[in-house]
């Protein structure tokens, strides 16, 4: 999880001068709560949790939403990685339990539903279908 954080930092370090700072948002104890950042014409958010872990990750272009978005748990464990192309669903989502297994799959291709998948607690396939 530092190397998260790392990778996250320097990113974000590298792109400051490229960067707007929309707005953020505080907890009432002062930790931020969220920011908002334009980078080109998308704009950027990341969420978090009142520990400071980060919550939701995403961005938006021209109002629809855009490229990967992800999803953390308290702990930082990803829960859900999404793929948007202007809007629309894209590629595979993927949602995890807090114990970082796999859970379901499912893959989209021009914006429907293509295929879906569940799994047990030991990854195992438990159902599948296709659309």
């Amino acid at each position: 999880m530092r190397h998260l954080f790392l990778l996250l930092a320097l990113f974000l370090l590298h792109s400051v001068s490229a960067q707007d700072l929309l707005g953020q948002e505080h907890w009432p104890d002062g930790t931020l709560k969220a920011t908002r950042y334009k980078v080109g014409e998308r704009v950027h958010f990341i969420t978090y949790h009142e520990s400071g872990r980060v919550k939701e990750m995403g961005c938006f272009l021209n109002g629809k939403r855009d490229g990967v978005w992800r999803q953390y748990d308290a702990t930082g464990v990803l829960l859900t990685q999404a793929s948007f192309s202007l809007g629309q669903r894209q590629g595979v989502w993927l949602f995890r339990n807090t114990a970082d297994q796999v859970t379901g799959r499912l893959v989209y291709s021009d914006g429907l539903l293509a295929r879906g998948e569940q799994f047990d607690d030991r990854g195992a396939l438990l159902a599948q279908r296709d659309y």
